[in-house]
């Protein structure tokens, strides 16, 4: 049974209407809707994320592996300057995406902090130096949170995966006895006990994982296949799975009456189920109507209990049109009396503010100590409430990283954690100023890396949420700020660099000290901005878009030497293109359709050096299947022949070899990992290597198998490129940053 509510602006707060409850029972939910062609990123980032199975390969081979970076937040280069305007400054550099951040109720030095792509970290000095939790060893290095068993705070549970953007499925919950030192799987065994998370067909999401305050072994969490609980999952116990209800459920809050049999439960999501009595029983409350409930059909609740206030909870109740919507949607802040379950409407969060959405529901938190204070976040900048809620002002000064997801404050009400895209900050003022502090937390969601031919590592990388930054002289640089992509390096002018954001903006350095802007081709792109060096002729770089643009003088000017409309009315845009070393007259480019834009077309040219755009010619080349190209490779033997990896999951149809006639398929013994980049190693026994889910596979056209070395963290291997001068594989990870390793040869 539904309500609808008019909502009435006061100075004081309204109750609206009595909750209905209802014993919980087996409930359904439908699966997200997607829409692949609103987001091109998104979508590729949802096409198929497998659960790793690594024990399918077995030829394998350990490797040394060294992390890069960064780990520390990277100063600002020239603040103030064209790429890091005075507006941005502050607000784009960091280390990573942050998204959950727990805090010890008696030790509030010992903090938590999990990256849904790139894995866990804890500090026991309040976050003056953070230390990898472990889970680099996970099949999946995601968290999505963490619960830590208080009387003993080296025992952990964590869950895997991405519960708010969905960049990474889960597989379940893990847990250690020893800070992180080794895990095991607590999922359980029967299938008919057991969580449904860690297989192929059992993909889906853990928000959040909860652990009683009296004891350890009862655990609960939110999923996206319902709200489960654990009674027992102590050592020698069977793990034994009771899903309660059915749904999506989002956020878990236990009120602490000090009895158990007292404690009160809440799970919340696109349902409110609260249990007075420990957990013996459960019923389910009618929640509040928003504003534009049928045009916003995604509901997703979180709450915030305060100490101070025992009887009641603040909701905050999100709509959006679904899970993965771009869409703010809405957004309003509700109070629950606990006693008599009465709504009671505190205001919009969405009229003059930056709104709460739902991928951030997280994002508002209430002092421990006093009721009134309220904080709320997304974008920028945070709000603050002195009055319950009623009204928020703006906190726009020592202000933290875009986009917050969590807020969260410590035991004594006035510090308050917040975590975002680019790590984690804290207030120690009740909110008014903030300052990050993430020392030791390396989640960078790296897209494209490259790295200077030089004794000395140098790379620069464009990162997902923190735009661009760069490891020169020993020390990271933040360069460009946005969502960072593509980067190139001079191969003998290491100083000269360019680096993009989205939509193709593009900044360059001639002098590794500053970088400017102006180097735009002002073409219609993706978000997605792609862009490459000729491997020859190194005045000249390349941008992709609806029209292939060429720069001869670095940037300075550019034409068209691919218009795609003029290929063919149907096509969308140049996504990517591949140039060759062996060949430089020769580039490939990937094209989308305009219709469906997930099924490509190969389109190549034969004489792209050509003076005159006009008179440059392209033909177009088959596919061997639809789907998302990840990379082309042109054979040193014949600019006729190349190589195309495919992102898909399957154990065939990932990589295919073209003759210049027909296409074979070479997958081999890749198994279901998800490969996402590829590089060839120059030499006379060219060597390839490809980047995936599993690690990195190895193999020159000599042998018969791929091997994979073995050692990196559990994420999505984005790009590689290598060092020739100190013959080292770089290796840009969605996750974890920056690594290197030893070429085979």
């Amino acid at each position: 049974m539904k309500f609808n509510f008019s909502h009435i602006f006061s100075c004081t707060l309204l109750c609206l209407a009595n909750a209905i409850t209802a014993q919980v029972d087996s409930i359904n939910t439908s699966e997200p809707e997607a829409d692949w062609a609103k987001d091109l990123l998104r979508a590729h980032n949802y096409w198929s994320k497998p659960i790793p199975d690594r024990s399918e390969i077995t030829n394998t081979k350990d490797w040394k592996w060294e992390f890069i970076g960064p780990d520390v937040q990277p100063a600002e280069l020239n603040p103030g300057g064209k790429a890091i305007p005075a507006y941005s400054a502050g607000r784009g550099n960091g280390t990573g995406r942050i998204n959950y951040i727990y805090i010890h109720p008696t030790k509030q030095e010992r903090l938590w902090a999990c990256s849904p792509t790139g894995g866990l970290w804890y500090t026991k000095n309040g976050g003056a130096k953070w230390l990898t939790g472990g889970t680099d060893k996970l099949p999946i290095s995601g968290a999505s949170s963490v619960a830590v068993n208080l009387k003993k705070p080296k025992q952990w549970v964590v869950s895997i995966g991405d519960g708010d953007d969905q960049f990474m499925f889960s597989n379940g919950i893990w847990r250690t006895y020893n800070n992180g030192k080794t895990y095991e799987n607590i999922n359980g065994t029967n299938p008919s006990t057991a969580l449904p998370f860690g297989k192929n067909d059992d993909t889906g999401y853990i928000s959040e994982v909860v652990c009683s305050p009296a004891n350890f072994n009862v655990l609960f969490t939110a999923t996206s296949k319902g709200f489960w609980m654990c009674a027992d999952a102590s050592k020698k116990a069977e793990k034994k799975w009771k899903r309660i209800a059915e749904g999506n459920f989002y956020d878990i809050e236990i009120i602490d009456r000090n009895d158990p049999e007292l404690d009160i439960i809440i799970a919340a999501g696109e349902k409110f189920l609260i249990s007075y009595d420990g957990a013996m029983n459960w019923e389910q409350l009618t929640v509040p109507v928003i504003e534009n409930a049928d045009q916003y059909k995604f509901l997703r609740l979180s709450v915030e209990y305060s100490p101070a206030m025992p009887n009641f909870v603040y909701v905050g109740i999100t709509n959006s049109e679904r899970w993965e919507s771009s869409p703010q949607g809405e957004a309003e802040l509700y109070l629950l009396d606990l006693k008599t379950k009465d709504w009671k409407f505190v205001r919009s969060l969405r009229d003059d503010m930056c709104n709460l959405i739902h991928t951030r529901a997280r994002g508002f938190g209430v002092s421990p100590t006093d009721p009134n204070l309220i904080m709320v976040g997304n974008v920028q900048p945070l709000y603050r409430s002195t009055d319950g809620g009623l009204s928020f002002s703006k906190i726009e000064k020592n202000q933290m990283h875009d986009d917050c997801h969590h807020i969260a404050f410590a035991p004594n009400g006035t510090t308050v954690w917040a975590t975002h895209d680019g790590g984690v900050s804290v207030s120690y003022d009740s909110g008014l100023t903030f300052k990050p502090m993430d020392n030791g937390i390396g989640a960078a969601n790296v897209f494209g890396v490259s790295t200077a031919q030089t004794k000395e590592t140098q790379v620069i990388y464009g990162g997902y949420d923190v735009g661009a930054n760069m490891l020169r002289n020993g020390k990271w640089w933040h360069v460009f700020w946005g969502d960072g992509f593509q980067t190139i390096t001079h191969p003998e002018k290491p100083e000269v660099m360019f680096a993009t954001a989205q939509n193709g903006q593009i900044v360059g350095s001639a002098d590794g000290e500053s970088f400017e802007q102006g180097k735009n081709p002002n073409a219609k792109t993706e978000w997605h901005s792609w862009i490459k060096m000729h491997p020859k002729v190194h005045s000249t770089i390349y941008c992709a878009g609806a029209q292939l643009k060429r720069s001869n003088d670095l940037g300075a000017k550019w034409e068209t030497i691919l218009d795609v409309k003029k290929l063919d009315n149907t096509l969308a845009n140049a996504y990517k293109f591949y140039l060759s070393e062996d060949y430089p007259n020769v580039m490939y480019a990937y094209i989308f359709d305009e219709k469906t834009r997930v099924n490509p077309q190969i389109w190549r040219t034969k004489n792209l050096l050509e003076t005159d755009p006009n008179n440059i010619v392209w033909e177009k080349v088959g596919t061997p299947h639809e789907g998302w190209i990840m990379n082309i490779i042109v054979d040193p033997a014949s600019p006729d022949r190349f190589y195309v990896l495919y992102n898909y999951t399957e154990t065939t149809h990932k990589l295919w070899y073209y003759d210049g006639k027909e296409y074979t398929d070479v997958t081999t013994n890749l198994g279901s990992a998800k490969c996402e980049s590829m590089v060839l190693q120059r030499g006379d026994n060219a060597r390839m290597y490809i980047g995936s889910n599993f690690g990195v596979f190895t193999k020159t056209k000599h042998e018969s198998e791929w091997t994979l070395l073995l050692g990196l963290p559990g994420t999505y291997i984005s790009s590689l490129d290598i060092n020739y001068t100190t013959g080292k594989l770089i290796v840009g990870t969605f996750g974890r940053g920056v690594w290197q390793g030893n070429l085979i040869d």
